[in-house]
């Protein structure tokens, strides 16, 4: 389903204090940022958070939200990033979002309930829009979207 394209990288978001959260971020997300991060409850601060290694995978098999994120990992607890590691992992890391038309995914949670943040890169800037994870959206895997998750580390010893 996925193609990990940062394989090899040391793509890493430092600590962060977790107050920043995505419907203030109008510098970073000039063009638009979806009303729904008011409307659904998501213009609050969240936690801290350690330094963090992420992922970056390409979708390369049509799927819905559902999933791609599962099949990265069923215990989606992984995979969730706050938004005020969104928001700097766009501004320190800008050449891994997926550009011409197409959408970088992160995960994210609020309260018990899932969230996958969309960035698109535009002529003006970045927009942002959020999806309830239940929502029946194909994404087609010529398409190439990207999905930003927590490197998941081994278990094994």
């Amino acid at each position: 389903m996925f193609n990990l394209i940062s394989a090899g990288e040391k793509v890493m978001i430092e600590v962060l204090d977790g107050r920043a959260y995505i419907s203030e971020a109008k510098r970073i997300f000039s063009s638009f940022i979806d009303g729904n991060f008011k409307n659904w409850g998501l213009n609050k601060s969240g936690p801290g958070t350690l330094a963090t290694l992420v992922d970056i995978n390409e979708i390369i098999e049509d799927g819905n939200l559902v999933k791609i994120f599962t099949s990265l990992n069923p215990d989606l607890d992984k995979l969730v990033m706050t938004q005020t590691q969104i928001i700097r992992f766009c501004e320190k890391h800008p050449t891994w979002l997926r550009q011409e038309g197409y959408t970088t995914l992160f995960l994210t949670k609020a309260g018990n309930e899932y969230f996958v943040v969309s960035v698109d890169v535009f002529s003006g800037g970045l927009g942002v829009s959020v999806l309830r994870l239940g929502l029946d959206v194909v994404l087609g895997g010529e398409d190439r979207h990207r999905v930003v998750s927590p490197q998941l580390i081994s278990s094994a010893t």
